[in-house]
């Protein structure tokens, strides 16, 4: 993992979030975008963060930085859906203490957006995971 710094806070944090699922996921290709090309299943897509930046004093002297991470799954079956999305979560709590030590903080894991679609004739199930962290920069 990677400290996290005001100057590159966004690639910091997405870059610490990528590293962390790729080493402790049992199952699923951990990517920055849908491999659609000879497509593996499952697929883990850890898209780029987005962040907001409060102001907390008048002289503008501290601030508070809020990221989002939206993570989407992809998986050939619905019932892997469930369980990578516990083990994301799992994992997420189990390292939190290295994720302090980077500056971040776990705040929220909510999840969204399940569907299914078809693809090159095959069935996949989707769902989406938003992670919440407050970033200490």
């Amino acid at each position: 993992m990677v400290s996290i710094v005001q100057s590159t806070i966004r690639a910091n944090v997405f870059e610490t979030v990528y590293d962390l699922l790729t080493a402790q996921l049992s199952a699923g290709t951990v990517t920055a975008a849908f491999i659609d090309d000879s497509p593996t299943f499952p697929q883990v897509v850890i898209n780029p963060s987005t962040i907001m930046i409060s102001k907390n004093t008048f002289n503008n002297s501290n601030r508070s930085y809020n990221v989002e991470v939206e993570v989407e799954l992809f998986c050939k079956k619905n019932k892997q859906i469930d369980q990578i999305s516990d083990e994301i979560s799992n994992d997420l709590y189990a390292q939190e203490s290295s994720l302090h030590s980077d500056g971040l903080f776990l705040e929220d894991v909510e999840d969204s957006n399940e569907d299914t679609f078809f693809w090159n004739e095959q069935k996949i199930h989707t769902k989406g995971m938003l992670l919440t962290f407050k970033a200490n920069v």
